[in-house]
């Protein structure tokens, strides 16, 4: 009979506690002991489920970017326009973040860990991102312009509403601003 895996929710915690420290204060500004003392566990505890920190930011990276990306591909095979795809991303975004302020801090974190792991082959969200825009441009739903310029000027304004958020410039809660989130967006996008 096979042994069922054991689930230690443990890991979990850590990582949940790694994440929000990674977020605010970056992979180099924090210890092992300071992510063991946020999740309440020794070093060991930590060591048990993590090779290093390094190998710990690099899961904590691949959750946010993996879930970002999973939802721009399932937005752009979704049917309808461009726009009202775009918008019900937008939606999703703000409430991911109003549910878990963290992740969107940490995609924004320019650790050579996180480059690395873009480099990896996997797939992430800035190329399903460019890609969905291309979509749009050749579907004759978006004017001609450059998608990659297009998308790193959304990525930029939404990481910089997620650090505006944190530092109380914006509110804590993003999703009452999704309306003229959109307007500004489709107006970058070239949809007046």
């Amino acid at each position: 009979m096979m042994k069922k895996p054991h689930i230690d929710s443990k890991k979990k915690d850590i990582l949940q506690a790694a994440m929000r420290l990674f977020a605010t204060k970056g992979i180099d500004g924090i210890s092992v002991k300071e992510i063991g003392d946020a999740a309440g566990v020794t070093d060991a505890a930590i060591y048990k489920h993590f090779k290093s920190k390094q190998v710990m930011a690099l899961e904590a990276f691949s959750h946010y970017c993996g879930g970002y990306t999973r939802l721009i591909d399932y937005m752009a095979g979704q049917s309808g326009t461009f726009r009202s795809r775009f918008h019900r991303l937008i939606d999703e975004v703000l409430r991911m973040h109003d549910e878990d302020q963290y992740g969107m801090l940490l995609l924004a974190q320019q650790h050579e860990i996180f480059m690395e792991a873009s480099r990896s082959g996997e797939r992430q969200l800035f190329d399903a991102l460019v890609a969905f825009i291309e979509q749009g441009i050749e579907r004759g739903e978006l004017p001609e312009q450059d998608a990659r310029l297009s998308a790193v000027l959304i990525i930029g304004a939404f990481n910089q509403m997620a650090l505006s958020s944190l530092h109380g410039e914006l509110p804590a809660h993003l999703e009452p601003l999704a309306a003229e989130v959109k307007q500004r967006f489709s107006h970058l996008l070239g949809q007046l």
